[in-house]
């Protein structure tokens, strides 16, 4: 059979209507008439109802007491038989649109544009009043992994039954949890010594500072008391050289006296003025002066060189208590501060926050691990 056979067959059995509807189909002017009749309707409905009859699509939404007018609850601008009377009015809205312009135009142009245009539009109002609503009663959102890390911050002070129940329900794969757990934990832990180690450096500083400053003070004071040692010294070799002075000179006085007593004496005896006897009495006289005049500057001698032992030995005893006060005042400020600075030393090494929270991290791991039966084992 020929092609043009087949074609002749095929036609006899198509009714000429339908080869009528195919061929308009096939040339387009089916489509053309169906836009001008979308084209008619729309402008029907904007003649017969005008904008306004848009505007109170929106309306309903911008002011929920045009429906009902009823108490709103405190939580939320939208009671909920609000809610329920809104999306009527956008149903009446629709179906009154699909009687002017067809079902799926009239459907599309409201329940599609609120869906497209107005979802960012409603996502803080209307659908965030009826979001609240059902998470009232049945909210589920799992938690992230920020929640396993806030709680690692934490991890001190939490249970390990809260957090288990807590980290359970989020999506991550256990040793992800576990990693977001120990970024956290970390941060306690630098918090914790952060401060311990800042407390130590200030004490530190502060010591060194005392330090200094007795130091600098002592070595002032120190300086002082030397400074008034050494005039106190001037004064007393001064006192001590005019009490020498004056009792040398007067025994020079006096042993000058008795030589020129001596050399008279010898004048007179050698030209008989004097007898024998009386010149050796006065002889006698003479030697006994001169011997107690001896006497008295070895005592002399002696007394001074007790005044300037005596002295020395006073001025080495101050020198020393001196020295003494300043080191004891020293060591006293210092034992002060190593007593702070040795509390804050104790409090580091006594601290068992490492190993218990490393102990709860881990429980918290091998609890979410024991629920999904997955993950690697860090003992």
């Amino acid at each position: 059979m020929s092609l043009a056979d087949v074609v002749s067959s095929g036609l006899k059995s198509v009714s000429p209507v339908k080869i009528f509807e195919e061929v308009i189909d096939l040339l387009g002017a089916k489509d053309i008439t169906e836009a001008g009749s979308r084209y008619l309707r729309l402008k029907l409905l904007e003649t017969l109802v005008g904008e306004k009859w848009v505007r109170d699509i929106f309306t309903y939404f911008e002011n929920p007491d045009l429906i009902e007018s009823i108490a709103k609850p405190a939580a939320i601008p939208y009671h909920p038989r609000q809610l329920a009377g809104i999306y009527f009015k956008v149903m009446d809205k629709t179906v009154e649109a699909s009687a002017y312009l067809g079902e799926e135009m009239g459907s599309e142009a409201i329940m599609e544009m609120i869906s497209e245009s107005m979802s960012s539009a409603l996502e803080s109002n209307y659908n965030a009043a009826l979001q609240t609503i059902l998470n009232v009663w049945r909210g589920s959102l799992p938690p992230d992994l920020s929640v396993a890390q806030a709680m690692g911050m934490r991890i001190d002070s939490v249970d390990t039954k809260y957090a288990t129940s807590i980290l359970a329900p989020t999506s991550a794969l256990p040793y992800t949890i576990l990693e977001a757990l120990t970024q956290g934990a970390n941060q306690r832990l630098q918090q914790l010594y952060t401060n311990l180690d800042n407390a130590y450096g200030e004490l530190i500083a502060q010591k060194n500072a005392i330090m200094r400053s007795f130091l600098t003070a002592f070595s002032e004071f120190y300086l002082t008391l030397i400074n008034d040692l050494v005039f106190d010294s001037i004064y007393f070799v001064e006192r001590v050289e005019n009490y020498a002075n004056t009792a040398c000179t007067i025994i020079l006085e006096r042993l000058t006296a008795r030589l020129d007593d001596l050399n008279a004496l010898e004048k007179r005896h050698n030209v008989n003025r004097v007898d024998d006897e009386t010149y050796e009495i006065m002889l006698l006289e003479i030697q006994a002066d001169i011997q107690a005049l001896s006497e008295t500057f070895d005592r002399i001698k002696t007394e001074v060189s007790n005044l300037i032992s005596d002295y020395i030995s006073v001025i080495d005893a101050i020198s020393e208590d001196i020295k003494t006060l300043l080191l004891n005042y020293l060591a006293d400020a210092e034992s002060l501060v190593n007593t702070h600075v040795n509390s804050v030393v104790s409090a580091i090494n006594s601290l068992t926050t490492v190993s218990d929270i490393k102990a709860k991290v881990k429980e918290i791991y091998e609890r979410i691990r024991a629920y999904r039966e997955c993950g690697f084992d860090y003992s």
